[in-house]
């Protein structure tokens, strides 16, 4: 791990016996929020080419949009397409969309170019691209939703002019590399990256506790097609189901997980078969900690596990395991920080024994995430 991202963790645990101390009391904000301006939205656009531009990383979805609008000037928790969707602190639902803003399906984000063409900027399985939102595939996952973005204090925003400098992130590599039921190879074009945290995003996940609307997603359409996926299609598809599954770390107690969780230091799609109206995605994992358990910290361990694939009217869906949950270390690092930090205020208010045993819990499962590997 990096200097800056051990800083940040030893800040957060340092932050979380403050509010274990004292509740904390709400905040008076001098500036209400309000959307961004057109100008504004255009900015993030620009924000979108320049950072294609500096670097060819192909991230999923989510994290590309969150990346771009932090590059832009306009930082928010992360948060993954399903819970973007049903929407989330600091941005405002619209009917009729401006440059900038997001468009998300459930399982899918983007940003919006230019509403007059209806296209969209976003990582698809063929690389980073720009589509059209209401073409007859993407019409298939449902009715999208757009959402801008709230500035609470338009001193602070970054000038849609200047060009912005790349934000040194560590990369967790998910790739996808597989053979289908007739022993063709199908390679992934890119690898599927999620990003470590910054200390800005860490900060932000304290200052907005759990939301009421998460949700934990018991599957993701693959590809809004009635042909059979890619490798590279499913391999997408399951780093964003993982994504979203790791809300589990904020709903529930660390010691009683309805769920075994595995923080994997990779995870690659082997192979895949299809029979008649399903399938299944076998993945090679290599696991770095698992929870809950007696000792928190782990040994890298080698594993198999299937993603059970249906085919539905609109494509191919990957089902969501019933018994564990798969995540990558940096949304199981945002998830246990929002959990810690919540529990943190709460205690404040009730000294409670149980809550105190959590944030223990808690301390040492993030402070194995950040230990230096080997």
């Amino acid at each position: 791990m990096s200097r800056q991202l051990g800083m940040a963790i030893l800040w957060l645990l340092g932050t979380s016996v403050a509010l274990a101390q004292v509740r904390m009391p709400a905040r008076e904000t001098a500036f209400a929020p309000e959307p961004i301006t057109l100008r504004e939205g255009q900015s993030i656009v620009n924000a979108a080419w320049e950072r294609e531009r500096q670097t060819a990383k192909k991230p999923d979805c989510s994290h590309l949009v969150h990346e771009v609008y932090t590059l832009a000037g306009y930082p928010y928790p992360y948060a993954d397409s399903f819970d973007l969707y049903v929407g989330t602190k600091g941005f405002v639902r619209e009917a009729k969309p401006q440059p900038g803003d997001l468009v998300v399906w459930r399982g899918h984000v983007g940003i919006v170019v230019d509403p007059t063409e209806h296209s969209f900027y976003s990582s698809v399985n063929s690389g980073l691209r720009t589509e059209v939102y209401d073409s007859p595939d993407w019409r298939a996952r449902g009715s999208a939703r757009f959402y801008r973005y709230l500035a609470r204090n338009r001193r602070n925003l970054t000038p849609a002019n200047r060009r912005f400098p790349p934000i040194a992130k560590q990369p967790v590599e998910v790739s996808a590399e597989a053979e289908d039921s007739r022993g063709n190879s199908s390679a992934a074009p890119e690898s599927i990256r999620t990003t470590a945290d910054s200390t800005l995003s860490l900060t932000a996940e304290l200052e907005s506790p759990t939301s009421p609307t998460l949700e934990i997603p018991s599957s993701i359409l693959v590809a809004a097609s009635r042909e059979r996926p890619t490798s590279a299609e499913i391999a997408e598809a399951v780093s964003e189901l993982n994504n979203a599954t790791g809300n589990i770390l904020r709903e529930e107690d660390l010691s009683r997980l309805s769920r075994k969780v595995t923080v994997y230091e990779s995870l690659r799609i082997a192979h895949i078969e299809f029979k008649g109206n399903r399938g299944s995605a076998e993945a090679r994992i290599q696991s770095r900690l698992a929870l809950p358990g007696e000792s928190i910290e782990r040994r890298p361990e080698y594993q198999k596990f299937r993603w059970e694939l249906l085919r539905v009217n609109g494509g191919w869906e990957v089902l969501a395991p019933k018994d564990r949950v798969y995540l990558p270390p940096d949304v199981a690092v945002r998830a246990l920080a929002a959990r810690l930090a919540s529990l943190a205020q709460d205690s404040g208010a009730s000294d409670s024994g149980s809550s105190l045993s959590e944030q223990a819990q808690i301390v040492r499962a993030l402070g194995a995430l950040f230990r230096q590997r080997p």
